[in-house]
Protein backbone atom coordinates (compact mmCIF):
# COMPACT_ATOMS: atom_id res chain seq x y z
CA UNK A 1 0.00 0.00 0.00
CA UNK A 2 2.53 2.12 0.57
CA UNK A 3 4.21 1.77 -2.68
CA UNK A 4 1.13 2.41 -4.22
CA UNK A 5 0.15 5.95 -2.52
CA UNK A 6 3.51 6.88 -3.56
CA UNK A 7 3.39 6.13 -7.09
CA UNK A 8 -0.46 7.61 -7.14
CA UNK A 9 0.57 10.50 -4.94
CA UNK A 10 4.59 12.03 -5.11
CA UNK A 11 4.14 14.53 -2.50
CA UNK A 12 4.15 11.41 0.41
CA UNK A 13 2.19 13.54 2.16
CA UNK A 14 -1.40 14.59 3.47
CA UNK A 15 -3.13 17.92 3.92
CA UNK A 16 -4.14 17.75 7.16
CA UNK A 17 -4.68 21.77 7.51
CA UNK A 18 -7.08 21.95 4.47
CA UNK A 19 -10.44 23.80 5.88
CA UNK A 20 -13.24 21.49 6.47
CA UNK A 21 -15.33 22.47 3.66
CA UNK A 22 -12.76 21.38 0.96
CA UNK A 23 -11.37 18.23 2.90
CA UNK A 24 -12.32 14.93 1.04
CA UNK A 25 -12.90 12.21 3.43
CA UNK A 26 -14.61 9.07 1.64
CA UNK A 27 -15.30 5.88 3.17
CA UNK A 28 -12.85 2.95 2.67
CA UNK A 29 -15.14 1.05 0.27
CA UNK A 30 -15.67 4.41 -2.27
CA UNK A 31 -12.21 3.39 -3.46
CA UNK A 32 -11.53 -0.34 -2.15
CA UNK A 33 -15.14 -1.29 -4.22
CA UNK A 34 -14.40 0.40 -7.52
CA UNK A 35 -10.36 -1.36 -7.20
CA UNK A 36 -11.66 -4.47 -6.49
CA UNK A 37 -13.93 -4.51 -9.23
CA UNK A 38 -11.83 -3.57 -11.88
CA UNK A 39 -8.81 -6.10 -10.61
CA UNK A 40 -12.02 -8.62 -10.76
CA UNK A 41 -12.98 -7.26 -14.36
CA UNK A 42 -9.21 -7.88 -15.43
CA UNK A 43 -8.77 -11.11 -14.41
CA UNK A 44 -11.99 -12.00 -16.05
CA UNK A 45 -10.48 -10.40 -19.20
CA UNK A 46 -7.31 -12.32 -18.80
CA UNK A 47 -9.18 -15.43 -18.53
CA UNK A 48 -11.29 -14.85 -21.53
CA UNK A 49 -8.13 -14.07 -23.59
CA UNK A 50 -6.60 -17.65 -22.63
CA UNK A 51 -5.98 -19.31 -26.26
CA UNK A 52 -5.56 -22.85 -25.38
CA UNK A 53 -3.49 -23.13 -28.64
CA UNK A 54 -0.41 -23.86 -27.32
CA UNK A 55 1.40 -21.35 -28.98
CA UNK A 56 -0.29 -18.04 -27.90
CA UNK A 57 -0.90 -17.79 -23.77
CA UNK A 58 -3.37 -15.20 -24.95
CA UNK A 59 -5.35 -14.35 -28.09
CA UNK A 60 -4.86 -11.87 -30.50
CA UNK A 61 -8.32 -9.73 -29.68
CA UNK A 62 -7.09 -9.83 -26.05
CA UNK A 63 -3.93 -7.28 -26.69
CA UNK A 64 -6.66 -5.10 -29.13
CA UNK A 65 -9.32 -4.91 -26.32
CA UNK A 66 -6.85 -4.02 -23.61
CA UNK A 67 -4.88 -1.25 -25.82
CA UNK A 68 -8.74 0.27 -26.69
CA UNK A 69 -9.60 0.60 -22.60
CA UNK A 70 -5.78 1.79 -21.79
CA UNK A 71 -5.84 4.50 -24.45
CA UNK A 72 -9.30 5.85 -23.24
CA UNK A 73 -7.76 6.20 -19.75
CA UNK A 74 -4.44 7.76 -21.29
CA UNK A 75 -6.76 10.07 -22.99
CA UNK A 76 -8.44 11.01 -20.08
CA UNK A 77 -5.14 11.94 -18.24
CA UNK A 78 -4.04 13.41 -21.63
CA UNK A 79 -6.54 15.99 -21.92
CA UNK A 80 -6.77 16.59 -18.04
CA UNK A 81 -2.91 18.02 -18.35
CA UNK A 82 -4.29 20.15 -21.41
CA UNK A 83 -7.15 21.54 -19.24
CA UNK A 84 -4.61 22.75 -16.43
CA UNK A 85 -1.71 24.30 -18.77
CA UNK A 86 -4.36 26.03 -20.66
CA UNK A 87 -6.17 27.23 -17.21
CA UNK A 88 -2.50 28.21 -16.15
CA UNK A 89 -1.44 30.06 -19.20
CA UNK A 90 -4.42 31.85 -19.95
CA UNK A 91 -4.39 32.71 -16.20
CA UNK A 92 -8.28 32.13 -16.13
CA UNK A 93 -10.07 32.34 -12.86
CA UNK A 94 -13.61 30.54 -13.34
CA UNK A 95 -11.90 27.30 -13.81
CA UNK A 96 -9.81 27.48 -10.18
CA UNK A 97 -12.62 25.43 -8.30
CA UNK A 98 -12.67 22.73 -10.81
CA UNK A 99 -8.98 22.95 -11.24
CA UNK A 100 -8.20 20.38 -8.90
CA UNK A 101 -10.52 17.53 -10.11
CA UNK A 102 -8.18 17.97 -13.96
CA UNK A 103 -4.43 17.99 -11.36
CA UNK A 104 -5.62 14.49 -9.80
CA UNK A 105 -6.72 13.08 -13.23
CA UNK A 106 -3.28 14.13 -15.12
CA UNK A 107 -1.50 12.15 -12.28
CA UNK A 108 -2.13 8.77 -13.52
CA UNK A 109 0.71 8.95 -15.88
CA UNK A 110 2.90 6.34 -13.72
CA UNK A 111 0.02 3.71 -13.45
CA UNK A 112 -0.24 4.20 -16.99
CA UNK A 113 3.15 3.23 -17.86
CA UNK A 114 3.28 0.28 -15.91
CA UNK A 115 -0.10 -0.93 -17.18
CA UNK A 116 1.22 -0.56 -21.16
CA UNK A 117 3.60 -3.54 -20.31
CA UNK A 118 1.36 -5.83 -21.63
CA UNK A 119 0.98 -3.91 -24.92
CA UNK A 120 4.65 -3.80 -25.00
CA UNK A 121 4.42 -7.51 -24.29
CA UNK A 122 1.86 -7.96 -26.81
CA UNK A 123 3.78 -5.70 -29.86
CA UNK A 124 4.26 -8.30 -32.53
CA UNK A 125 0.06 -9.38 -32.35
CA UNK A 126 -0.93 -5.47 -32.28
CA UNK A 127 1.47 -4.14 -34.92
CA UNK A 128 2.57 -5.87 -38.33
CA UNK A 129 5.61 -3.74 -38.54
CA UNK A 130 7.18 -5.24 -36.10
CA UNK A 131 7.47 -8.88 -38.25
CA UNK A 132 11.32 -9.13 -38.92
CA UNK A 133 10.33 -11.35 -42.08
CA UNK A 134 8.38 -7.93 -44.07
CA UNK A 135 12.20 -6.34 -44.11
CA UNK A 136 13.87 -9.07 -45.37
CA UNK A 137 14.35 -8.19 -49.30
CA UNK A 138 13.35 -11.39 -51.68
CA UNK A 139 11.43 -13.20 -48.87
CA UNK A 140 7.93 -14.26 -49.14
CA UNK A 141 7.21 -11.46 -46.62
CA UNK A 142 8.79 -8.76 -47.79
CA UNK A 143 7.02 -5.75 -47.94
CA UNK A 144 8.72 -2.28 -50.07
CA UNK A 145 6.14 0.17 -47.88
CA UNK A 146 6.89 -0.61 -44.70
CA UNK A 147 10.79 -1.18 -45.62
CA UNK A 148 10.72 2.38 -46.68
CA UNK A 149 9.34 3.18 -42.70
CA UNK A 150 11.55 1.36 -40.72
CA UNK A 151 13.88 3.74 -40.01
CA UNK A 152 10.49 5.66 -37.59
CA UNK A 153 8.86 1.85 -37.43
CA UNK A 154 10.92 -0.17 -35.29
CA UNK A 155 10.73 -1.86 -32.26
CA UNK A 156 13.79 0.25 -30.26
CA UNK A 157 12.46 3.64 -31.49
CA UNK A 158 9.43 2.74 -30.76
CA UNK A 159 10.11 2.18 -27.32
CA UNK A 160 12.24 5.36 -27.07
CA UNK A 161 9.95 7.26 -28.32
CA UNK A 162 7.20 5.32 -25.57
CA UNK A 163 9.88 6.36 -22.65
CA UNK A 164 10.37 9.81 -23.54
CA UNK A 165 6.48 10.65 -23.70
CA UNK A 166 6.10 9.01 -20.35
CA UNK A 167 8.96 10.74 -18.53
CA UNK A 168 7.89 14.14 -19.77
CA UNK A 169 4.21 13.68 -19.05
CA UNK A 170 5.01 12.92 -15.37
CA UNK A 171 8.15 15.33 -15.02
CA UNK A 172 5.29 18.16 -16.26
CA UNK A 173 2.14 16.86 -14.24
CA UNK A 174 4.03 16.13 -11.02
CA UNK A 175 5.69 19.67 -11.48
CA UNK A 176 2.13 21.07 -11.38
CA UNK A 177 0.56 18.99 -9.05
CA UNK A 178 3.00 19.88 -6.55
CA UNK A 179 3.69 23.27 -7.00
CA UNK A 180 -0.44 23.59 -6.66
CA UNK A 181 -0.31 21.47 -3.81
CA UNK A 182 2.63 23.48 -1.84
CA UNK A 183 0.45 26.39 -2.39
CA UNK A 184 -2.09 24.86 -0.51
CA UNK A 185 0.15 24.29 2.70
CA UNK A 186 2.59 27.13 2.53
CA UNK A 187 1.44 29.97 -0.17
CA UNK A 188 3.50 31.94 -1.92
CA UNK A 189 2.89 34.91 -4.39
CA UNK A 190 5.50 33.37 -6.80
CA UNK A 191 3.79 30.13 -7.38
CA UNK A 192 1.71 31.38 -10.01
CA UNK A 193 4.24 32.78 -12.67
CA UNK A 194 6.43 29.12 -11.89
CA UNK A 195 3.17 27.77 -13.10
CA UNK A 196 2.79 29.33 -16.29
CA UNK A 197 6.11 29.30 -16.87
CA UNK A 198 6.16 25.11 -17.02
CA UNK A 199 2.70 25.42 -18.57
CA UNK A 200 4.34 27.45 -21.33
CA UNK A 201 7.18 25.35 -22.29
CA UNK A 202 4.83 22.37 -21.01
CA UNK A 203 2.32 23.39 -23.99
CA UNK A 204 4.42 22.38 -26.60
CA UNK A 205 5.96 19.41 -25.22
CA UNK A 206 2.51 17.97 -24.42
CA UNK A 207 1.20 18.23 -27.98
CA UNK A 208 3.78 17.23 -29.97
CA UNK A 209 3.73 13.91 -27.74
CA UNK A 210 0.16 13.90 -27.49
CA UNK A 211 -0.01 13.95 -31.14
CA UNK A 212 3.27 11.74 -31.72
CA UNK A 213 1.81 9.03 -29.24
CA UNK A 214 -2.03 9.10 -31.26
CA UNK A 215 0.44 7.88 -34.23
CA UNK A 216 2.25 5.54 -32.48
CA UNK A 217 -0.04 3.57 -30.43
CA UNK A 218 -3.06 3.50 -32.72
CA UNK A 219 -2.04 4.72 -36.22
CA UNK A 220 0.47 2.62 -37.15
CA UNK A 221 -1.84 -0.47 -35.96
CA UNK A 222 -2.16 -0.36 -40.14
CA UNK A 223 1.44 0.38 -41.08
CA UNK A 224 0.67 1.31 -44.64
CA UNK A 225 -1.78 3.74 -43.93
CA UNK A 226 -0.82 7.17 -42.89
CA UNK A 227 -2.88 10.37 -41.98
CA UNK A 228 -1.14 13.95 -41.37
CA UNK A 229 -4.16 14.78 -39.16
CA UNK A 230 -4.65 11.47 -36.58
CA UNK A 231 -2.34 13.28 -33.74
CA UNK A 232 -5.03 16.76 -34.13
CA UNK A 233 -7.77 13.87 -34.00
CA UNK A 234 -6.20 12.35 -31.24
CA UNK A 235 -6.03 15.19 -29.04
CA UNK A 236 -9.76 16.43 -30.05
CA UNK A 237 -10.73 12.82 -28.71
CA UNK A 238 -8.85 13.50 -25.07
CA UNK A 239 -9.96 17.20 -25.16
CA UNK A 240 -14.00 16.02 -25.85
CA UNK A 241 -13.31 13.96 -23.02
CA UNK A 242 -12.07 15.64 -20.54
CA UNK A 243 -14.61 18.53 -19.73
CA UNK A 244 -17.22 15.60 -19.63
CA UNK A 245 -15.27 13.37 -16.76
CA UNK A 246 -14.82 17.03 -14.95
CA UNK A 247 -18.12 17.28 -14.35
CA UNK A 248 -19.47 13.89 -13.79
CA UNK A 249 -16.52 14.00 -10.62
CA UNK A 250 -18.03 17.63 -9.72
CA UNK A 251 -21.53 15.95 -9.63
CA UNK A 252 -20.25 13.13 -7.66
CA UNK A 253 -18.93 15.18 -5.57
CA UNK A 254 -21.94 17.04 -4.60
CA UNK A 255 -24.05 14.52 -4.42
CA UNK A 256 -21.80 12.87 -1.40
CA UNK A 257 -21.87 16.45 -0.13
CA UNK A 258 -18.46 18.36 -0.92
CA UNK A 259 -18.45 21.57 -2.52
CA UNK A 260 -22.04 22.27 -2.83
CA UNK A 261 -21.44 25.88 -2.29
CA UNK A 262 -18.25 26.19 -4.43
CA UNK A 263 -18.94 24.99 -7.90
CA UNK A 264 -22.10 26.76 -9.08
CA UNK A 265 -24.42 26.63 -12.30
CA UNK A 266 -22.21 29.08 -13.06
CA UNK A 267 -19.00 26.87 -13.21
CA UNK A 268 -21.26 23.89 -15.11
CA UNK A 269 -22.23 26.90 -17.84
CA UNK A 270 -18.68 27.32 -19.09
CA UNK A 271 -17.89 23.44 -18.67
CA UNK A 272 -21.17 22.86 -21.05
CA UNK A 273 -19.85 25.38 -23.18
CA UNK A 274 -16.43 23.32 -23.31
CA UNK A 275 -18.40 20.32 -24.37
CA UNK A 276 -20.49 21.93 -26.71
CA UNK A 277 -17.56 23.58 -28.30
CA UNK A 278 -15.15 20.41 -28.65
CA UNK A 279 -18.12 18.36 -30.19
CA UNK A 280 -18.05 20.80 -32.98
CA UNK A 281 -14.39 20.67 -32.70
CA UNK A 282 -13.83 16.98 -33.07
CA UNK A 283 -16.31 16.89 -35.75
CA UNK A 284 -14.70 19.59 -37.86
CA UNK A 285 -10.92 17.48 -37.56
CA UNK A 286 -12.66 14.37 -38.54
CA UNK A 287 -14.45 15.97 -41.14
CA UNK A 288 -11.47 17.55 -42.28
CA UNK A 289 -9.38 14.72 -42.54
CA UNK A 290 -12.19 12.43 -44.27
CA UNK A 291 -12.55 15.09 -46.85
CA UNK A 292 -8.61 15.55 -47.11
CA UNK A 293 -8.34 11.68 -48.22
CA UNK A 294 -11.51 11.38 -50.33
CA UNK A 295 -10.46 14.62 -51.92
CA UNK A 296 -6.65 13.38 -52.97
CA UNK A 297 -7.97 9.65 -53.96
CA UNK A 298 -4.88 8.13 -53.44
CA UNK A 299 -5.31 4.27 -53.20
CA UNK A 300 -2.62 4.09 -49.95
CA UNK A 301 -4.65 6.71 -47.84
CA UNK A 302 -7.90 6.00 -48.95
CA UNK A 303 -7.92 2.12 -47.83
CA UNK A 304 -8.32 2.93 -44.13
CA UNK A 305 -11.91 4.75 -44.66
CA UNK A 306 -12.91 2.07 -47.19
CA UNK A 307 -12.40 -0.56 -44.28
CA UNK A 308 -14.91 1.73 -42.32
CA UNK A 309 -17.47 2.81 -44.67
CA UNK A 310 -17.92 -0.72 -46.31
CA UNK A 311 -19.51 -3.81 -44.50
CA UNK A 312 -20.69 -3.85 -41.24
CA UNK A 313 -18.30 -0.93 -40.02
CA UNK A 314 -20.65 1.65 -41.28
CA UNK A 315 -22.73 1.16 -38.64
CA UNK A 316 -20.05 2.12 -36.46
CA UNK A 317 -19.06 4.84 -38.81
CA UNK A 318 -22.56 6.22 -39.04
CA UNK A 319 -23.20 5.69 -35.33
CA UNK A 320 -20.55 7.99 -34.39
CA UNK A 321 -21.92 10.40 -36.85
CA UNK A 322 -24.82 10.67 -34.82
CA UNK A 323 -23.96 10.02 -31.50
CA UNK A 324 -20.72 11.41 -31.71
CA UNK A 325 -21.83 14.58 -33.03
CA UNK A 326 -25.66 15.29 -33.73
CA UNK A 327 -27.03 14.31 -30.60
CA UNK A 328 -24.28 16.19 -28.57
CA UNK A 329 -24.96 18.95 -30.55
CA UNK A 330 -28.78 19.33 -30.73
CA UNK A 331 -28.76 18.33 -26.49
CA UNK A 332 -26.30 21.25 -25.72
CA UNK A 333 -27.25 23.98 -27.84
CA UNK A 334 -29.52 25.89 -25.55
CA UNK A 335 -28.23 27.76 -22.78
CA UNK A 336 -30.50 26.06 -20.45
CA UNK A 337 -28.91 22.69 -20.96
CA UNK A 338 -25.83 23.66 -20.73
CA UNK A 339 -26.96 24.98 -17.05
CA UNK A 340 -29.26 22.12 -15.98
CA UNK A 341 -27.11 19.03 -14.00
CA UNK A 342 -28.95 16.29 -14.74
CA UNK A 343 -28.58 17.24 -18.64
CA UNK A 344 -24.88 17.70 -18.04
CA UNK A 345 -24.75 14.13 -15.61
CA UNK A 346 -26.54 12.32 -18.70
CA UNK A 347 -24.41 14.09 -21.28
CA UNK A 348 -21.15 13.39 -19.42
CA UNK A 349 -21.98 9.34 -19.46
CA UNK A 350 -23.03 9.84 -23.16
CA UNK A 351 -19.49 11.47 -23.56
CA UNK A 352 -17.48 8.63 -21.93
CA UNK A 353 -19.25 5.86 -23.78
CA UNK A 354 -18.59 8.04 -27.76
CA UNK A 355 -15.28 8.50 -26.86
CA UNK A 356 -14.82 4.61 -26.25
CA UNK A 357 -16.81 3.96 -29.13
CA UNK A 358 -14.21 5.96 -31.44
CA UNK A 359 -11.48 4.46 -29.82
CA UNK A 360 -12.39 0.98 -30.61
CA UNK A 361 -13.87 2.05 -33.84
CA UNK A 362 -10.25 3.82 -34.38
CA UNK A 363 -8.55 0.42 -33.25
CA UNK A 364 -10.41 -2.50 -34.23
CA UNK A 365 -10.77 -2.45 -37.72
CA UNK A 366 -7.36 -3.42 -37.88
CA UNK A 367 -8.15 -6.89 -36.26
CA UNK A 368 -11.09 -7.80 -37.84
CA UNK A 369 -13.09 -6.33 -41.46
CA UNK A 370 -15.77 -7.26 -39.83
CA UNK A 371 -17.47 -5.37 -36.50
CA UNK A 372 -18.40 -7.10 -33.68
CA UNK A 373 -18.42 -6.37 -29.86
CA UNK A 374 -17.17 -9.53 -27.47
CA UNK A 375 -17.36 -9.78 -23.86
CA UNK A 376 -13.56 -9.43 -23.39
CA UNK A 377 -13.84 -5.67 -24.98
CA UNK A 378 -16.26 -4.84 -22.11
CA UNK A 379 -14.87 -6.15 -19.63
CA UNK A 380 -11.41 -5.00 -20.55
CA UNK A 381 -13.22 -1.43 -20.64
CA UNK A 382 -14.80 -1.64 -17.36
CA UNK A 383 -12.13 -3.07 -15.60
CA UNK A 384 -9.66 -0.63 -16.39
CA UNK A 385 -12.48 2.19 -15.91
CA UNK A 386 -13.38 0.83 -12.70
CA UNK A 387 -9.43 0.70 -11.42
CA UNK A 388 -8.97 4.08 -12.25
CA UNK A 389 -11.61 5.32 -10.47
CA UNK A 390 -10.74 3.69 -6.82
CA UNK A 391 -7.19 5.18 -7.19
CA UNK A 392 -8.26 8.60 -8.56
CA UNK A 393 -10.66 8.28 -5.46
CA UNK A 394 -7.74 7.31 -3.03
CA UNK A 395 -5.37 9.74 -4.44
CA UNK A 396 -8.46 12.75 -4.33
CA UNK A 397 -8.29 11.93 -0.24
CA UNK A 398 -4.82 12.81 0.55
CA UNK A 399 -5.69 16.67 -1.03
CA UNK A 400 -8.07 19.23 -0.48
CA UNK A 401 -10.39 19.25 -3.27
CA UNK A 402 -10.20 22.65 -4.69
CA UNK A 403 -6.83 24.74 -4.62
CA UNK A 404 -8.31 27.14 -1.73
CA UNK A 405 -5.32 29.50 -1.25
CA UNK A 406 -4.71 29.83 -5.03
CA UNK A 407 -4.63 34.28 -5.43
CA UNK A 408 -7.75 33.71 -8.13
CA UNK A 409 -9.77 31.28 -5.53
CA UNK A 410 -12.33 33.93 -4.35
CA UNK A 411 -12.73 34.96 -7.80
CA UNK A 412 -13.54 31.80 -8.99
CA UNK A 413 -16.11 31.43 -6.12
CA UNK A 414 -18.26 34.67 -6.97
CA UNK A 415 -17.93 33.77 -11.01
CA UNK A 416 -21.14 34.74 -12.96
CA UNK A 417 -21.54 34.32 -16.85
CA UNK A 418 -22.24 37.31 -18.47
Amino acid sequence: MNFLLKLLDPMGRTDDKAPEPYRFTPESRSWVVPIGLGIALLVVTLVLALNGDGEHLFSKRFYFSYLTAWAFCLSVSLGGMFFVLIQHLTKAYWSVVVRRISEVLMMNFPILAILAIPIILGMHDLYHWTHEGLYVVGGPEYDAVLAGKRAYLNTGFFLARLVFYFAMWIYISTRLYRLSIDQDVDPQPGRGAAERKTSAWGLVVLSFTTAFAGIDLIMTLDPHWFSTMFGVYFFAGSFFVIHATIVLAALFLQRGGYLRKVITVEHYHDLGKFMFGFTVFWAYIAFSQYMLIWYGNLPEETIWFRERIEGSWVIVSLALLFCHFLIPFMMLMLRSAKRTKGMLYAMGFWFLLVHFMDLFWLSMPALSHHFNVEMIDITAWLGMVSLFVGLIVLRAARHATVPYNDPNFKASLAFENA
